[in-house]
């Protein structure tokens, strides 16, 4: 099937070449053209994660494998392959002779899909293993690239319409997931079809991590606006190497002299040391975030100034925040703890922090969408108001020291 790895391997260089010169169309294709070429596969299909990641949608045309259709995200190979970011294969239904591989398409942490590909015979070397995660790696730069200039990808991962402040608020948010050997962070917001006011959008450089999180008054289009003003004003300054007071500073001013009225956005800004963990928060009315340390839940009491918006001239104050290696810091709206049943009681803290410690052994990718999944649950399937929630890991790289 394959000589060797330091054979094939050099080899996903042309294909890198050829992918660059596909049209969005033929990307998928030209993958599986490749392995073919070089391990035999009899089919290659790319299955894309929806909004929600409820389901995982295949890009038509682009396979023969009898096994392609949407694939559900807890009840699948796929899912599997998904949710764990790890390689899944098992023998193929209609020719047991062969295997179907199920590998992660993400760029660091962040989950794009799944690539399928049906190889012959039952067995997965670990050259071919090597091969195909390479492959996978690639796929996912290139369909990150191609968001830039083609709907094509976009549009095959909505199961239904999206509405037009989500679509306001999709393009406002940053990579969904990110890693480096310091920290994991990630977010996830729903209804991924129908948010209106939240937002988060964070930010790295060599020294900082900015994060924040933001949840404009009302709903729907103006709310989407609110929240859109506020996030583009605070990059704005940032950008200018700005602190988060002056961040919030900005976006109050623009929000109070473009909305004036009763018009606002809380938010909850962090600034860290990417080294010690180190930095300063400010909270404009927004709920507290959580702290899981040692086991333990806590909610951190930040003195709150008011929202953004309401009064020109608010001056913001920050104050001290220290992560400890280990720490798992989650950051919510209120549509997280202040979901309920018709007639029944909020989701709440009590809820939420049993949930937050009791998965911690999930990555902030998958327990984000555990826990927006399961306040989606809770309401049964029916949110009023935008659930947003990011998580931080803290795991800052062990020195010589300690």
């Amino acid at each position: 099937m394959m000589e060797a790895t330091d054979t094939a391997r050099p080899g996903v260089g042309t294909l890198l070449r050829d992918l660059n010169q596909a049209s969005p169309a033929g990307l998928v294709e030209v993958c599986a053209a490749w392995l073919r070429r070089h391990l035999s596969a009899q089919a290659c299909v790319l299955l894309l994660a929806d909004y929600g990641e409820v389901s995982l949608e295949p890009v038509p045309d682009v396979g023969a494998s009898p096994s392609t259709g949407r694939q559900d995200m807890m009840d699948s190979a796929a899912g599997v392959a998904y949710r764990e970011q790890r390689r899944v294969h098992q023998p193929a239904e209609q020719d047991p002779a062969q295997v179907v591989v199920y590998l992660p398409v993400s760029i660091r942490t962040e989950r794009l899909g799944v690539l399928e590909v049906t190889l012959p015979g039952r067995s997965l070397g670990r050259d071919v293993a090597n091969v195909l995660d390479d492959v996978s790696q690639v796929l996912g730069y290139v369909l990150a690239g191609a968001r830039r200039y083609t709907d094509k990808f976009e549009t095959l991962r909505r199961r239904r319409e999206l509405g037009l402040a989500a679509e306001i608020q999709w393009d406002l948010l940053p990579t969904l997931a990110y890693e480096l050997p310091g920290f994991s962070i990630a977010g996830a917001l729903e209804p991924a079809y129908d948010i209106g006011g939240d937002s988060f959008d964070y930010a790295v450089s060599a020294h900082q991590l900015t994060i924040s999180i933001t949840d404009g008054a009302g709903h729907g289009i103006r709310a989407a606006l609110l929240a859109g003003l506020a996030c583009t004003a605070m990059r704005n300054v940032r950008r200018s190497q700005a602190s988060i007071a002056d961040q919030a500073a900005a976006a109050n001013r623009h929000l109070a002299e473009q909305f004036p009225g009763p018009s606002f956005v809380t938010g909850l800004l962090i600034e860290l040391e990417v080294a010690t963990g180190a930095g300063t928060v400010l909270n404009a009315g927004h709920p507290p975030p959580l702290l899981l340390r040692h086991g333990t839940v806590t909610e951190l009491q930040i003195p709150p100034n008011v929202p953004l918006g309401l009064f020109r001239d608010t001056t913001y104050s920050v104050h001290p925040i220290h992560l400890q290696p280990g720490d798992r810091l989650l950051l919510i709206s209120d549509g997280i703890t202040e979901a309920h049943r018709s007639g029944g009681s909020d989701f709440g803290y009590r809820r939420l922090n049993e949930l937050f410690r009791a998965h911690s052994d999930l990555s902030p990718a998958e327990f984000v969408r555990n826990l927006t999944r399961t306040v989606i649950g809770y309401r049964d399937g029916e949110l009023t108001d935008d659930a947003t929630a990011v998580c931080l890991d803290w795991h800052p790289r062990r020195t010589a020291d300690n």
